[in-house]
């Protein structure tokens, strides 16, 4: 059971440090792509505007500049922070939505389930 319990945090955690990328790059996708998007752009979700607006793959340093402070700064391991990177920059240029589905894929890929810093003895 505490093996379940891990995996559904690493999922909750990942799912929140995803959506925040995707956040932080959508705003700057606006930004990037002028006022002329601003308002046809107002009803849909930050985390959501690269369904509807291009991103190019040399774009994505710049959108995603940051967007891994936190989770790196609250101690996830390097290996899970790198998978996350990948799975967002892939949602990025595909114009694919977030899908809980496919980030379950993508941790399901991982060589080993992460540790989680505040899982660690001692803690």
């Amino acid at each position: 059971m505490e093996t379940e319990g891990s995996a559904v945090l690493i999922t909750a955690v990942s799912e929140m440090a995803v959506l925040r990328a995707l956040q932080l790059a959508g705003n700057r996708i606006i930004g990037a792509r002028g006022r002329s998007v601003r308002g046809p752009m107002k009803s849909v979700e930050p985390w959501s505007i690269h369904v509807h607006l291009r991103v190019e793959e040399h774009e994505l340093s710049t959108f995603l500049k940051d967007a891994w402070q936190i989770p790196i700064a609250v101690g996830l391991p390097d290996d899970l922070v790198d998978a996350l990177d990948l799975h967002t920059r892939t949602l990025l240029t595909a114009g694919i939505e977030f899908n809980r589905d496919d980030l379950l894929r993508t941790l399901s890929r991982l060589p080993q389930q992460p540790a989680l810093p505040w899982e660690s003895v001692g803690s």
